[in-house]
């Protein structure tokens, strides 16, 4: 039972922080308490395990793209008007109540509507994962300048960014009035928003490894002094990982999806909710009172505090749900 909990607790924190996909965060104090135990050959296992990466993926997709999107937009004026999905005002933006804004999504388009972006998505990663590894193998040879991959190929893919976010946020009607053709002065504009967060996301992906590295604590010693040496290690890591989750990564993201919300035809509707509920909000409607395109400086100074914590209590109500996923995933293979 220890056991189990500990592994909840280290995949709620690798969830809520952004890392590097495979949970370092606290992994070495991990097994220094509770050693993994032998592997099992039960490919049994192997149902739970692929079926909570399916509903992974899928709930970070609707919550954490889709409605964390337009959440974002929603609140992009600090003295904009919220309103609740039932037509009447409130006092806090639609797209915070998660469950009511994904059945007012699924009632406007269904399932369809729902994932308008996903095809876009997994092209862009395909694409940008494929670009970092030749770009780090072919080009950024050195060890240390392997982390620049991520933000070179993000860089050089700031457009295909920009088309995945717009079939994320425009109904399916009003993707065909987006330019999709490439743009040199849209490039520019988004090449320094998609820098800073690209960079953020770099720096917190290659961190736990950098400080392990740094320590300098072999993982097969035993005795107690470097034990408490890895455990406060790893917990001076988490710290310092969610304060530039919540000072860098977080702000960096809101301005990179303002800024490509702003380069999209003006009239176009998005899905974030009109106050007349006849259709959605265009794109100047978001924006009624800054000249678009936004540029990164304006972009970050609309983040505000109210608006950041707006985001991360979505973030945190979706890193609840993985959790769950993650609880039944691990009885199952317990039990198995």
């Amino acid at each position: 039972m220890a056991r189990f909990l500990l592994t909840l607790f280290r995949a709620c924190l690798n969830t809520f922080i952004h890392s590097s996909g495979d949970d370092p965060l606290l992994l070495r104090a991990h097994d220094l308490l509770h050693p993994e135990p032998a592997q099992t050959h039960n490919v049994m296992v192997l149902i739970p395990i692929v079926g909570g990466i399916i509903v992974d993926i899928l709930i970070r997709y609707v919550i954490g793209q889709v409605v964390m999107s337009l959440l974002i937009l929603e609140t992009c004026e600090p003295q904009a008007r919220h309103w609740s999905v039932s037509g009447g005002r409130k006092g806090k933006a639609a797209s915070r109540r998660l469950l009511a804004s994904l059945s007012f999504l699924y009632h406007r388009g269904g399932i369809a509507l729902l994932f308008n972006g996903f095809g876009a998505a997994c092209t862009y990663w395909a694409t940008h994962s494929s670009l970092t590894k030749l770009l780090s193998s072919l080009v950024l040879r050195p060890r240390l300048l392997r982390p620049l991959a991520y933000p070179i190929a993000s860089i050089l893919l700031a457009e295909n960014h920009l088309s995945w976010t717009a079939r994320t946020i425009l109904p399916r009607d009003q993707v065909r009035y987006v330019p999709s053709g490439r743009d040199r002065r849209r490039w520019a504009a988004l090449a320094l928003p998609t820098l800073i967060h690209a960079a953020a996301e770099s720096i917190l992906s290659h961190l736990p490894a950098l400080v392990e590295e740094l320590s300098g604590a072999p993982p097969e010693s035993v005795n107690e002094a470097t034990h408490r040496t890895v455990i406060r290690s790893d917990i001076i890591v988490c710290v310092l990982m969610l304060a530039l989750h919540l000072l860098l990564l977080l702000p960096s993201r809101i301005a990179l999806i303002s800024v490509e919300a702003s380069l999209l035809p003006r009239t176009c509707e998005t899905l974030v909710l009109s106050p007349t509920r006849q259709r959605g909000t265009r794109v100047r409607e978001i924006f009624p009172t800054v000249e678009l395109p936004l540029r990164t400086r304006k972009a970050l100074q609309m983040v505000g505090v109210a608006r950041l914590m707006w985001c991360l209590a979505l973030h945190g109500k979706m890193c609840l749900w993985l959790l769950g996923v993650t609880a039944l995933v691990h009885a199952a293979v317990y039990c198995l």
